[in-house]
């Protein structure tokens, strides 16, 4: 299939700006929402999309692209070059609901499945079902996208069409959540009754696209996924191990980082007026009626950048308190509190975290005690963040560099993608350290972390080891300023 043909289903905040970059590849866009039919002006078309670009349920700002894997790989690498690869990103190991033949391994009543390649998962089947070294087909009813994920199959084989799927059960009409009508949930109960009586152990699901169908076009979609379960089933019986039956869905998070946004930003405001933040203003908001208030003066305003920074400004100004959100190459995302604003603008955000006593300061080895405070200092689109540990006096005891994608503000809390890798310093110490580059290095040899930010991040330990010091000191310095 030529990539200028596939069929992409878009949602989310991104929908404008991925809509207009998916046009100008030549895609065609399924399942249109009213708003993006209307403000591109293109025709109806409710044909099964060969994939759906969404919001990341996951991750604050990621993108989800999920589909036939062929074209999941096309369309992520066009995203990935608009946004010149200001992205981490983390691919399905195995396809989702892909249906292979596995060994099965049993040890210590832990059932395991063997699915080639080194990969195994585990097998959620009745006890004392199976034993070691039998071949059965299976489905990957869960796959890992993230490194905490846990790769789940279970026994049986199940078939996907664009609009029906055919899958283990007790031979009822199932439907998806997103087919929403009472009509067109009427329709497909008819038809999916007529087809599922001819199943054994298995029932019918309607994906979100049959909504759209009528009724012998139903029909003839059931009878179609009847047939190829039929073909899929009688082949599960003689395959060697390892066949693939069904290849799945394949599923890429993009974690896009502040300068991406401002790159989709730019794209979106050559359909609409858009600030420059738009895109991380939305990140954690769904309501968004400032925004769109705002974004109604743009168009008569010739200076967007300068609108876009007062905008930023003027949403800064009124924090006394802000949120910092933490996302780790991993996926995890870990909020570090609410800090107390010292100051809080585009070009110098001075925050205060006050700790509880025990344990110890990251990296450093200190006793963390009662008392004891953290001044973060950065800026917006800074790449890393610098964090003094001081007790209540403001006695410095040790510096912690952060490591990071450039810092975004999205109305209320701090905002970026940790690098991993630390620069750590004692106070009273002329020794500075790197840490945790050894995790950095493997994202790098995963291809989670791209090139582009590999080169930034080397540049940026050699400047923070070389100055560390002096960074501390300003930060400190700005802390007690604004703390008299």
């Amino acid at each position: 299939m030529s990539k200028y043909s596939y069929r992409v289903r878009i949602r989310g905040k991104y929908a404008t700006a991925i809509s207009k970059l998916a046009l100008d590849l030549g895609y065609t866009i399924a399942q249109a929402s009213d708003v993006i039919i209307s403000r591109f002006s293109i025709n109806v078309d409710n044909s099964a999309p060969d994939v759906t670009i969404k919001d990341s349920e996951r991750i604050p700002g990621a993108l989800t692209v999920m589909g036939k894997c062929g074209v999941v790989n096309d369309v992520v690498n066009n995203l990935l070059r608009v946004v010149e690869n200001e992205a981490l990103t983390w691919k399905s190991v195995v396809p989702l609901h892909r249906v292979i033949i596995g060994i099965v391994n049993v040890s210590n009543g832990n059932y395991l499945v063997d699915i080639g390649n080194g990969i195994k998962a585990v097998l959620r089947a009745p006890g004392n079902a199976y034993n070691d070294g039998d071949v059965i087909p299976i489905i990957i009813s869960k796959t890992r996208v993230y490194p905490s994920d846990e790769l789940v199959a279970m026994p049986g084989i199940r078939v996907d069409t664009e609009y029906v799927s055919i899958v283990p059960g007790s031979g009822t009409v199932l439907f998806s959540r997103h087919i929403r009508e009472y009509e067109a949930r009427q329709v497909l109960l008819k038809v999916g009754l007529k087809y599922v009586s001819k199943l054994s152990g298995y029932s019918i699901k309607w994906r979100s696209s049959a909504q759209f169908l009528t009724e012998n076009e139903a029909a003839r979609e059931a009878e179609r996924a009847l047939s190829i379960f039929n073909e899929v089933n009688a082949a599960s019986r003689s395959s060697s191990p390892y066949t693939v039956l069904q290849d799945g869905e394949c599923i890429t998070e993009i974690m896009l980082n502040g300068r991406a946004k401002l790159l989709l930003d730019n794209v979106r405001n050559n359909v609409m007026p858009t600030i420059m933040g738009h895109h991380t203003y939305k990140t954690l908001r769904r309501r968004t009626t400032l925004l769109d208030f705002v974004e109604s003066f743009l168009s008569h305003c010739n200076d967007r950048a300068g609108f876009s920074a007062e905008f930023m400004r003027q949403l800064m100004s009124r924090r006394h308190r802000v949120g910092i959100m933490h996302i780790k190459p991993s996926g995890e995302v870990i909020r570090l509190g609410i800090a107390d604003a010292l100051k809080l603008e585009p070009g110098d955000i001075v925050l205060l975290r006050r700790l509880r006593g025990g344990g110890y300061l990251d990296g450093l080895g200190l006793p963390k005690e009662e008392g004891d405070i953290a001044i973060t200092c950065s800026s917006v689109g800074s790449e890393y963040l610098v964090h003094v540990y001081a007790d209540r006096s403001l006695r410095p005891k040790g510096i912690y560099v952060n490591i990071n994608t450039p810092i975004e503000y999205t109305g209320g809390n701090v905002l970026y993608i940790d690098l991993v890798v630390d620069i750590v310093k004692r106070w009273d110490s002329n020794e500075a350290r790197v840490i945790d580059y050894d995790e950095y290095i493997s994202y790098v040899s995963m291809g989670v972390i791209p090139s582009k930010l590999q080169v930034r991040v080397e540049k940026l330990i050699s400047e923070l080891l070389r100055n560390i010091h002096g960074f501390g000191e300003e930060c400190i310095n700005k802390a007690r300023e604004l703390i008299r």
